[in-house]
């Protein structure tokens, strides 16, 4: 019995012991997959943020290389020698001169920017007629695509056109831009080799991806993919060129990660992305086996752990077996809500994406016809008075419309983390201005005051994102006037400026814009501030005014937050409200800044210009009736489609010059129908327009992938449709003179105005300050009483100061009088 019992122990041992052998495995392996999720994760988002990094550094340098070739070549004294190298014979006397000025000026500019390698000008057999390497004259340059220089107009940005260097055997980048006379006929080209070592440094730069981190751009060569830029690699070892899950699906313009093997056939956990300005991919890739190393160190860690604490399992086996079953269930359980929370959570994400790019496509469709045909019949200069004051009402509501469903769109962009920055170099003043001049009217038909006041030391030119900042503007500005029913608002702009300590004095100083927004209104309580910038929530008063999303105060929180500032709030209840924040802030040159240009009405076309075929592909009746009847109108040529399979066959047997097409369409969709026409070799010639109403940004590079040419969102505005067709076909059009008298107006009334700044610099300071005042508080009697004191040569002064009061422009002698202004 004795040893019956024994045997059975040792086999109840046995067991126990087969169990915990067991149970350690299971924990050991459950714990490396769990693990190994949670580095994948990890990579993944340091993977992501050197991606981001690299690719704004690679963007600006490749932008600052563009700038600096464009601004070397745009010189009017340049100009005039190119001409006369490109028309004058090698013998003539004012040949050599020319050569010798051009080519000291371009030397000149290779050694004060080295990253412009070497600058070169063809004649119009491709032949180096000078270069800053003089043994490259007399040369031919082959580029690896000289056609596409053919497409770029003076003045214009373009791509870099990538190719394998014949000297180098490399591959090598040019900027390139073509010299034409003056009837646009192409003369020459003027090119750059660029030098690539700067990229090389960005790509080589592996902080935060361990040892076996590596990133690299990858180019397109005609046939093959090849590295552009990668530390320690030949690309001779890759003759039929390179390729890998990663690489093909970037090259594709898809932008993504995932695990994957390599160019070189070895495991990576891998970032890339399409930089559609560069043509270029960039990959940001390590080996699995080192980013799960750890994963494998706490497995086998916790496997070792697990034999050397057998024998205590022994003892407690059958205690631990009860537990280990608990704990298994409510592990189970635990990673069942997780895994239904996640499935949850992914349809309501997927259900919400759709559920934006429905409503964003029903709503703006209708939107656009309202708008377009508004726009349309306005046109028509017989149109009854009273009825054009119903159509403007039409386009104010539907204006007010699409900004409540932009605000909407906006919120869900910001939540999905896909909103960013889109700086440019602006003109602040014009800005203010133009803000100034817009809420005016609003605040005037309320009896506010609205005053505008600007430090001398903000400069005009700055460097941020426009769109964002004038959003911010409109929101606070038209929340203070909304909320205001007597007094007025202010806006008052000052700069912070903050010193840096570097052996660079040019970087030395960074800015910061202060903006302050006040009111007089009814004041926000302190219970209420707490919420004011959540989305959805609005004060009592936003309620009972029953106007807006109240997402306005979200939207412009996370645009200052991401210029690098914050709004904050200050606000006595019945006393009044100031809303401040700061953005940061670069200065800008005024050569920077893009001249707006005031647009003036097509009224039809020039004569001598050939008959334009366009096609509009729209399954909407409404919006491809607003279409046609715009362009015919003007003279075009014009026919329709309800469909994609209608669109191709029209284009099939009229071919028009440009299709203007819907993406979204029953039977055949406009992604289809670009797809087919674009297969052949003469719809290669046809230019296609996508029309879109989607919200989201993503949708342009997928309609671009497809084939078109360019991209207009709905609802469309005329000014853009007439643009897009003039700088794809040449168009040129007939314009009615409205607005070049209104160029002519301004220009007058800016010659006054600067009269009558003269004159009131002859008035003693302290009347000046006095006027200022009593405009400030709108004082009548006292500003009447200042303008009697007014010596009678200065009459025009006194003359125009009356007739601003009495015509309720006492904004007009506040700017007039601004201390700023008058020493």
């Amino acid at each position: 019995m004795k040893f019956w019992n024994q045997h059975l122990t040792t086999k109840v041992a046995s067991s126990f012991l087969l169990l915990s052998l067991v149970s350690v495995a299971v924990v050991g392996g459950v714990a490396f997959i769990k693990a190994r999720e949670a580095l994948k994760q990890a990579a993944f988002d340091r993977l992501n943020v050197t991606a981001t990094l690299k690719e704004e550094e690679i963007t600006r340098w490749f932008e600052d290389q563009q700038r600096d070739f464009l601004l070397a070549t745009q010189s009017t004294d340049v100009q005039a020698h190119l001409k006369i190298l490109l028309t004058s014979e090698k013998s003539n006397a004012n040949y050599q001169a020319a050569y010798t000025v051009v080519s000291k000026y371009l030397i000149r500019v290779v050694r004060l920017k080295p990253n412009l390698k070497e600058i070169f000008i063809l004649d119009r057999s491709n032949r180096i007629i000078l270069c800053t390497d003089k043994k490259r004259e007399g040369q031919y340059e082959i580029l690896g695509n000289i056609t596409y220089i053919e497409q770029v107009e003076p003045g214009d940005a373009f791509n870099p056109n990538f190719y394998v260097s014949p000297l180098t055997g490399k591959p090598s980048v040019t900027l390139a831009t073509s010299l034409r006379n003056t009837a646009g006929v192409r003369q020459g080209v003027i090119l750059a080799h660029l030098n690539l070592d700067r990229i090389d440094n960005i790509v080589r730069e592996r902080t935060g991806l361990g040892k076996s981190g590596e990133t690299y751009l990858v180019g397109s060569l005609i046939t093959k993919n090849t590295f552009i830029s990668k530390p320690q690699v030949n690309t001779q070892d890759f003759p039929e060129g390179i390729s890998s899950q990663g690489i093909d699906e970037a090259m594709s313009g898809v932008r993504g990660f995932g695990l994957y093997r390599n160019y070189a056939g070895v495991p990576v956990i891998g970032m890339y992305r399409w930089l559609n300005d560069q043509d270029l991919s960039l990959l940001v890739e390590m080996h699995q086996e080192e980013a799960f190393a750890p994963a494998r160190q706490l497995a086998a860690t916790i496997v070792l752990v697990g034999l050397v604490s057998v024998g205590g399992l022994l003892i407690g086996v059958s205690w631990l077996t009860r537990q280990l079953k608990i704990s298994r269930e409510q592990l189970e359980n635990y990673s069942y809500q997780l895994e239904m929370k996640a499935q949850e959570a992914e349809t309501a994400n997927r259900t919400k994406s759709e559920f934006l790019a429905n409503m964003s496509h029903e709503l703006r469709t209708p939107l656009n016809s309202i708008l377009g045909f508004t726009q349309l019949i306005t046109r028509d200069r017989s149109i009854n008075p009273s009825h054009l004051e119903h159509l403007e009402i039409i386009s104010r509501s539907g204006e007010h419309l699409l900004t409540l469903i932009n605000d909407v769109l906006s919120m869900s962009k910001i939540e999905a983390g896909r909103t960013t920055l889109n700086e440019n170099s602006f003109d602040l003043y014009s800005l203010l201005d133009s803000l100034q001049e817009m809420l005016q009217i609003k605040a005037e038909s309320k009896g506010l005051q609205l005053i505008f006041e600007r430090s001398p030391k903000v400069p005009q030119f700055v460097h941020t994102d426009e769109s964002k900042l004038r959003q911010v503007l409109i929101n606070l500005l038209g929340n203070a006037i909304k909320f205001t029913q007597f007094g007025g608002v202010s806006l008052r702009v000052r700069e912070k400026t903050e010193n840096l300590e570097t052996s660079n004095p040019q970087l030395s100083i960074f800015s910061h814009l202060h903006f302050e927004i006040e009111d007089t209104g009814l004041g926000i309580a302190p219970v209420e501030l707490d919420n004011l910038f959540k989305p959805f929530v609005q004060t009592e008063a936003g309620r009972k005014s029953q106007q807006g999303t109240g997402l306005g105060l979200t939207i412009s929180q996370q645009f200052v937050r991401l210029m690098g500032g914050n709004i904050t709030v200050r606000s006595t209840l019945g006393q009044g409200t100031i809303f401040a924040f700061e953005i940061k802030i670069s200065p800008a040159e005024i050569t920077e800044v893009q001249t707006r240009q005031l647009y003036q009405r097509v009224i039809g076309l020039e004569a001598n210009q050939p008959k334009y075929r366009i096609l509009v592909v729209e399954d909407k009746w409404e919006n491809r009736q607003l279409l046609v009847k715009m362009l015919a109108s003007l003279g075009f040529e014009v026919r329709e489609a309800e469909n994609g399979k209608q669109g191709v066959s029209i284009w099939e047997t009229w071919e028009p010059h440009l299709i203007w097409m819907d993406m979204r369409m029953p039977v055949m969709d406009g992604y289809e129908a670009t797809k087919q026409i674009k297969a052949h070799l003469k719809g290669q010639a046809t230019v296609i327009i996508a029309l879109t109403a989607s919200a989201f940004d993503e949708e342009r590079t997928v309609v671009l992938s497809t084939g078109c040419n360019d991209f207009v969102r709905k609802p469309f505005q005329e000014e853009v449709i007439l643009k897009k067709m003039a700088k794809y076909l040449g168009v040129r059009y007939v314009y009615e003179q409205e607005a070049l008298k209104q160029v002519q107006l301004a220009e007058s009334s800016d010659l006054e105005l600067f009269s009558l700044e003269k004159e009131l610099a002859k008035m003693p300071s302290e009347w000046i300050a006095q006027l200022h005042q009593a405009a400030l508080r709108t004082d009548e009697k006292l500003i009447f009483s200042l303008i009697e004191q007014i010596p009678e040569e200065f009459a025009p002064l006194a003359n125009a100061l009356t007739d601003w009061v009495n015509n309720f422009r006492i904004d007009k002698v506040i700017d007039l009088t601004q201390p700023e202004q008058n020493g």
